[in-house]
């Protein structure tokens, strides 16, 4: 059971309407439902939100319980390395993206350095925005606010920027608000 008071879904539900809400994304104006629009392997991207809370129930974190999940699964399903690889991020850290846009300062470039290492490649950004908008929508009603939404697009932007081989642009009001 997942009942608090941010969850308003079991876990199970919960993963379930991720899915639903990934694939609804198609449909969706603006940036995220382009970015879903463009991800190449929606697939592994469906798998990643399948297994993204499994961890939940254990003792330890949940994302790293995911993580050997995800690999184990993977390897069950003979998923090339780049697959594997991408499928174990997803799982692994399909909460950074939400804490990073939502709890730290994105205007600071060493952050949006460090993220975009962390993540790779645009395609793996591309996976990990969709999923992390999927993953709140499913969370409950309001939980999926134009504030979130803000935040993740523009660490998105600035990650893409980053991972595309230039260093994001930051506006000095920015980094003073």
């Amino acid at each position: 059971m997942q009942f608090n008071q941010y969850h308003s879904f079991t876990v199970d539900e919960h993963t379930f309407r991720a899915v639903e809400a990934a694939e609804s994304l198609a449909g969706e104006e603006g940036p995220v439902g382009a970015t879903y629009r463009a991800i190449v392997r929606k697939d592994l991207l469906h798998l990643a939100l399948l297994l993204h809370d499994l961890g939940k129930g254990f003792d330890e974190d949940h994302s790293e319980v995911g993580r050997r999940i995800a690999l184990e699964t993977a390897e069950r399903l003979g998923l090339d390395k780049p697959d594997t690889d991408r499928l174990v991020f997803l799982v692994h850290r399909h909460l950074a993206m939400e804490q990073l846009a939502t709890r730290r300062d994105i205007s600071e470039p060493g952050l949006v350095m460090e993220f975009s290492h962390q993540v790779g490649s645009p395609q793996t950004l591309r996976m990990l925005y969709a999923l992390t908008a999927a993953d709140i929508i499913a969370v409950g009603p309001g939980k999926w606010t134009e504030w979130k939404a803000e935040l993740l697009t523009a660490l998105f932007d600035r990650a893409l920027v980053v991972l595309g081989g230039e260093r994001p642009r930051f506006r000095l009001e920015e980094r003073l608000e």
